[in-house]
């Protein structure tokens, strides 16, 4: 029996404890690599599933955002054609500008044909004024001669639309938005005769509106007109009738049958875009709103297709339906499963669309964007990941038995005689390896010797003291980041907040005078939108050619130089004094400026009323004492040309000459009294009262005169007023002015019209005639002291007038043009 040596027992031991764990280790490391291969395969499909589902509600939100964006673009439209004169050439022009892209099929269900063509965005542009009556009416590129009056809505396009009643009940500045609006089409009418909707190319189309509407104002605050733009419901189509989730991303026409498509939906549920058109909200020839698809819907209507769909009540086609819309509706955005009604099991997701119109209300959501997607074709990428997955596990597995058998030559060759040298300081290695994973970078392993095993060590100690000094480094850094950031985000609101609070507009250029940022008190100045993009400053202050001229000069010279200048314009009958202000921008090697713009009309009116009020005082302390120094002689004077007419009783002649004498004295003493009367008026003793029975009383005076002068007097005087504190006798001799002036003006008859009526907070008196008027130029000189156009009369009388009115806090307009009659418009405050 041959003796067994240390070398074979070690031998033997080692085949025994090394190769039958290393057959074992195999085998559970083939049943472990298979469960791994499963769960791989389970959780790449997880994955892939959740980023296809994330990347497919990612796409419904941005096509809703596109929506909400557009819609608005729409609304500012709307308030661009409110600016513009009610001229049926401007409507033309803006239709004709206002245009997009439509994708769509043309040509035969045999041979179709795929056409891209730029088309107006509005079928309809309507200036109706306030009692309905449409007073120009663009419609598809024509003016027509059909003007209707809709606020009967038996006269409108569709029978029963209401969106001029909507719009009449809105503030300034608010915006109706109609649903979509059109007739239904039925599915025999689109399909004519095809199985597909994809398929029919000559079937009927869907066509509907959005109607936009807006209230416009006149200052006193009376509603002037309506205006309406009609969208055209092609261009809503556009946002989702092209999308597929495919790889083809986009096609002229969706197929239906494979649940790849995307619909829109209103805030209400009603599907408003959709391949298959009698699914989308439309109305019956009379007008009426066709009902929704449900289970109470008839075996007839379902085969003819009037059935819109509605997904608040679409919960027996699945009950999935009114999640999306509820979920849209509340501002969420998801995916589910769904199956449509023609049995298509797919994946969709949604998002709903951010809009509100300005002033119309406090709901932002406006509808909901869905895109859908097979729920085979939607697995696919994850079937064939996992199928990839279990060939390279498989093919992994051959290879891993292979180097297994090779691995069991290698032990048994040389293995066992590296053990016992390397499992000690291995073990070491692994503990401190532990170590710093739970934690401790400052781990050492204390290995000796100078194999490869030791310089392991030593290399384990050095990477360990590396990571905990670059980890040290680390975390002061991270504390320096964190208190710069706080420092820049401190610093970025605090001159934000000084940057859009300042009272004064600030616009900044670069060295190519393109305006690189606008805060708020310049846009409002200004009357500017908001600057997306870098614009040229003079395309941008387009809008303002004064403006423009006032700067162009300053543009040409030095940057670092400092320029100011004041500017007078006029806008919408205003006079506007601005402060334009270049300076130089203060960062290193920057060519560029900073304008800032000051509206100081209000401070400019304060110094001319302060002024003119100081000429106004200064001239009734002159006017009181000339007319104190000429009362006492001139009644001298009278008192001696009447006694010395007494004595010519024989000189008829001498006595007529004294009479005319003593008649220009009388007139004298009436100017001076005057003069009097304007210097020295008491100030105001004010009492609650009613504006009307003064207004009467004056009437009852001229009523006469009037009749003689064959001028009609028209009465227009609410009873009662509020009441509010005044001086009817002050306010008598303020309107007897008016009145009298009024009357002059019309020396060969006319109508005389006098109106009082309480507007908001205010009562409001109108006086106005037909008489001559009065030119612009004069206008503004009609109340300064001793300016007449008479040829008799001191020129007081206004002057007088508008001393009483501003006694009670109120204040004078004045509306004038020759030949066409003078309106004075008194305001007093209730207040």
């Amino acid at each position: 029996m041959p003796r067994l040596t240390l070398h074979k027992k070690v031998l033997f031991a080692f085949l025994l404890l090394a190769l039958l764990p290393l057959g074992f280790l195999a085998a559970y490391s083939a049943n472990n690599l298979w469960l791994v291969e499963d769960y791989l395969r389970r959780s790449a499909t997880e994955a892939l599933d959740f980023q296809a589902s994330r990347a497919l509600v990612l796409r419904a939100e941005m096509v809703a955002d596109s929506v909400a964006d557009f819609l608005s673009r729409v609304e500012a439209d709307l308030f661009d054609l409110a600016l513009l004169e009610p001229d049926a050439e401007a409507y033309l022009r803006f239709y004709h500008q206002h245009r997009r892209s439509v994708w769509y099929r043309s040509g035969t269900n045999r041979e179709p044909v795929e056409v891209r063509e730029s088309i107006p965005l509005y079928q309809e542009m309507a200036f109706i004024d306030p009692d309905g009556q449409e007073m120009l009416r663009i419609v598809e590129g024509e003016v027509s001669t059909d003007l209707r009056d809709v606020s009967d809505l038996a006269n409108t396009t569709y029978l029963t639309e209401d969106y001029f009643l909507q719009a009449r009940r809105l503030p300034a500045g608010g915006v109706y938005v109609s649903p979509v609006t059109g007739w239904h089409v039925g599915k025999q009418e689109q399909l004519a005769g095809e199985m597909r909707p994809e398929d029919a190319v000559e079937g009927r189309k869907y066509q509907g509106v959005v109607r936009f509407a807006a209230p416009l104002y006149a200052p006193e605050g009376t509603l002037q007109a309506v205006v309406v733009l009609s969208l055209d419901h092609r261009h809503l189509m556009e946002f989702t009738q092209h999308i597929t989730p495919t790889e083809k991303k986009y096609v002229v026409f969706p197929s239906y049958e494979s649940g790849n498509y995307a619909f829109m939906f209103d805030h209400e549920g009603w599907i408003i875009t959709h391949p298959k058109f009698w699914d989308i909200r439309g109305l019956d020839s009379d007008g009426r709103l066709v009902p929704p698809y449900t289970t109470r819907s008839s075996p007839e209507e379902v085969a003819r297709g009037a059935i819109p769909y509605n997904l608040l009540h679409a919960g027996f086609i699945h009950p999935n339906y009114p999640v999306v819309a509820r979920e849209a509706l509340e501002g969420n955005s998801g995916v589910v499963d769904v199956t449509n009604v023609g049995g298509s099991r797919k994946i969709m997701a949604y998002g709903p669309v951010f809009y509100r119109a300005a002033g119309g209300g406090t709901d932002s959501i406006w509808g909901g964007v869905t895109i859908g997607a097979e729920l085979r074709q939607f697995h696919q990428s994850a079937i064939e990941t996992s199928s990839v997955i279990q060939q390279e596990v498989t093919r992994f597995m051959h290879r891993s038995w292979l180097l297994v058998v090779f691995t069991m030559g290698v032990v048994f060759l040389a293995a066992w005689r590296l053990s016992r040298s390397i499992t000690g300081p291995l073990e070491r290695l692994m503990d401190g390896t532990r170590a710093m994973a739970r934690g401790n970078l400052r781990t050492e392993v204390a290995v000796k010797g100078d194999d490869e095993v030791g310089r392991l060590a030593q290399a384990f100690n050095a990477m360990a003291g590396e990571l905990n000094h670059r980890r040290e480094r680390l975390m002061k850094t991270l504390k320096a980041l964190r208190r710069s950031r706080k420092e820049i985000i401190r610093e970025r609101n605090f001159k934000q907040t000084v940057f859009e609070n300042i009272e004064t507009g600030i616009l900044t250029l670069d060295g190519h005078h393109r305006v690189t940022s606008v805060n708020g008190p310049a846009r409002s100045i200004l009357g500017l939108g908001a600057c997306e993009e870098s614009l040229d400053l003079f395309n941008y202050l387009q809008d303002w050619p004064e403006v423009i001229e006032a700067l162009r000069p300053a543009l040409e010279q030095d940057v670092s130089r400092r320029w100011s200048q004041y500017l007078q314009v006029e806008r919408n009958g205003r006079r506007i004094t601005l402060r334009l202000t270049f300076l130089p921008l203060l960062a290193p090697r920057s060519s560029g400026r900073i304008l800032t713009v000051e509206d100081l009309t209000e401070r400019v009116n304060l110094r001319e009323h302060l002024g003119r009020m100081e000429r106004l005082a200064s001239l009734g302390r002159l006017s009181a004492g000339i007319a104190h120094e000429i009362r006492n002689p001139l009644t001298g004077i009278s008192i001696m040309l009447d006694d010395l007419h007494d004595r010519l009783l024989r000189n008829p002649d001498d006595q007529a000459l004294i009479q005319r004498a003593l008649c220009e004295m009388e007139r004298l003493e009436g100017l001076v009294n005057e003069l009097l009367t304007f210097a020295t008026t008491a100030q105001s003793s004010l009492q609650p009262g009613d504006v009307a029975p003064v207004l009467r009383d004056i009437l009852f005076l001229v009523q006469k005169q009037c009749e003689r002068s064959n001028i009609m007097l028209d009465e227009d005087i609410q009873e009662p007023l509020p009441r509010f504190a005044l001086d009817a006798a002050k306010l008598k001799q303020a309107f007897l002015n008016l009145l009298t002036n009024a009357i002059d003006a019309m020396p060969q008859g006319g109508c005389l019209e006098v109106a009082a009526a309480r507007v908001d907070d205010h009562i409001c008196v109108k006086i106005s005639d037909t008489g001559e008027g009065i030119a612009p130029d004069r206008l503004p000189l009609i109340f300064e002291p001793f300016y007449t156009s008479k040829g008799e009369g001191t020129g007081l009388g206004l002057s007088i007038t508008h001393n009483i009115i501003a006694d009670h806090g109120g204040r004078i307009e004045v509306n004038s043009r020759p030949g066409g009659g003078t309106e004075f418009i008194l305001w007093f405050p209730l207040g």
